[in-house]
């Protein structure tokens, strides 16, 4: 394959990961383009593109029309999803991206399903040997729970289809429980999250043992057939927005193992981040968010390309052993950059 474009969409601030797929094509010796879409005209990634292009909203009714239009005026062989609110759109259009001949990125839309539900993570990973922490769908039942001593505050409140941290909850009292509730809901109907799922805001809201502990982010990765490739450990060390912001490369032989039987028993196509606690015993799987993490930047810092392995997967070539691996306990922080907005370089 001589040229190969690539799609990434909701690239917002993600400068970085516009320029790693650069560098890759550049260091493949495929020319080709990277081309960045997002729905804000003033994304600092427009800027970074071959091409970039505002795109409507995930929840817009014609926001798979004009990524298809864009699939098929630059021939486009691979497209990336970076936000996890739009990869159930993509992956319901799967099929209809693989007829223009796209490599898509993203898992199908019923594991998509099953790892955006947090409410039910106990009967997907239960089964797997994986631990998740107790969950409820209303206040009742974690009445109830406490009652029992099944679990004991502080319990957290969010939307079972969270994202970005939207509509999260502290408790440690009975007397808050419902107001937090509530809250959840509303948040959930001033957001995008109300819109990513068929449940009303009242039935999208899950109460959650606080497993407290050192926090982890893990990603998973896995080919276009949906085989097991590789994963990455980061112990958190800072937040902002959902999104890690500090952290150390860590390689543990449990995350590893949990991120194996996850990749294996998924089988999805691509990438996966998840958000793994541990108690001092145990390790919990709290989050599973089907896309790109932002702490993949922080990964590659410390040795990894998979941009060069996604294009070599979707280029029929040799996936390099070296592409795969991140060097240990190596600490990173992020930091923000200023750009230009010129809107001529913007379609």
């Amino acid at each position: 394959m001589n040229i190969l474009n690539i799609l990434l969409t909701s690239t917002a601030r993600r400068i970085d990961m516009v320029g790693f797929f650069q560098v890759a094509l550049k260091n493949a010796g495929i020319d080709g383009k990277v081309i960045a879409a997002d729905p804000e005209y003033n994304a600092p990634s427009l800027q970074a593109g071959d091409e970039n292009y505002v795109i409507p909203q995930q929840t817009d009714s014609d926001y798979m029309e004009k990524i298809l239009e864009i699939c098929k005026e630059h021939q486009v062989d691979c497209l990336v999803p970076l936000n996890d609110w739009e990869v159930p759109q993509i992956s319901a259009h799967k099929k209809e991206l693989e007829k223009l001949g796209v490599s898509v990125f993203a898992p199908d839309s019923t594991i998509v399903k099953k790892v955006r539900d947090k409410g039910k993570y106990r009967e997907l990973l239960d089964p797997l040997g994986v631990k998740s922490p107790l969950s409820y769908l209303n206040v009742e039942d974690a009445k109830k729970a406490l009652k029992k001593q099944e679990v004991s505050f502080p319990l957290i409140v969010k939307p079972r289809n969270g994202s970005a941290s939207i509509g999260v909850e502290m408790i440690d009292n009975v007397e808050d429980m419902e107001f937090a509730y509530q809250q959840v809901v509303r948040q959930i109907k001033e957001s995008p999250l109300d819109d990513a799922t068929s449940r009303e805001p009242e039935d999208n809201v899950i109460i959650q043992e606080v497993i407290e502990g050192d926090k982890f982010s893990l990603d998973i990765f896995n080919d276009l057939n949906g085989r097991y490739l590789t994963s990455f450990g980061r112990k958190q060390l800072g937040m902002r927005g959902g999104d890690i912001d500090r952290c150390i490369t860590v390689n543990i032989p449990e995350l590893t193992e949990i991120a194996q039987r996850l990749g294996k028993s998924f089988g999805h196509v691509g990438y996966m981040n998840t958000d793994v606690y541990f108690n001092g015993t145990d390790y919990y799987v709290i989050d599973i968010n089907p896309r790109f993490g932002g702490g993949y930047a922080l990964t590659h810092s410390a040795g990894a390309d998979i941009p060069a392995a996604i294009i070599a997967l979707t280029a029929g070539k040799q996936v390099q052993e070296e592409w795969l691996h991140q060097v240990p306990d190596i600490e990173l922080a992020r930091h923000d950059t200023v750009i230009s907005i010129n809107k001529q370089k913007v379609m």
